[in-house]
């Protein structure tokens, strides 16, 4: 059975679709493995969504704006294509991608992952939850 407080990336896709992540453990893996970090654009009208999608807190992006150094965030591709670049999931760093926006930048370093890197860490039989469901999820706080 699943921790009910262990963070959980869940992404609804148009279609309705469900990928659920074990963020923790991915993130984990990052620490102990290091894939290369990129240089990762960063995506203005993608960070105005955040907050009326229930997607991060200020509260946060406060406490973190305090910091020195911040962990590269976790991208991860799903294998399909548009206009030749690969799509990604903002899996794990919205708040310290929003900082970055707040802060003017024009890139943030990143972990790129491959299917095959994140796939291991994707949750399989959990409940399908629509993207209004998703928005009223609560935020859990994490310790990083």
């Amino acid at each position: 059975m699943i921790n009910p407080f262990k963070p959980i990336f869940t992404f609804v896709a148009d279609d309705g679709e469900n990928i659920h992540m074990d963020v923790e453990a991915l993130r984990d893996w990052c620490l102990r493995t290091s894939p290369e970090v990129f240089n990762i654009p960063l995506k203005y009208e993608l960070a105005a969504t955040f907050i009326p999608e229930n997607v991060i807190t200020l509260d946060r992006v406060r406490e973190l704006s305090k910091r020195k150094d911040l962990s590269p965030i976790i991208m991860a591709k799903d294998g399909t294509i548009t206009n030749g670049a690969p799509n990604c999931m903002l899996v794990d760093g919205h708040h310290r991608f929003f900082l970055a926006c707040l802060r003017k930048q024009t890139y943030i370093p990143g972990h790129l992952l491959e299917e095959a890197e994140w796939k291991p860490f994707q949750l399989h039989n959990l409940p399908s939850i629509t993207r209004d469901q998703l928005r009223r999820s609560p935020l859990l706080k994490r310790n990083y």
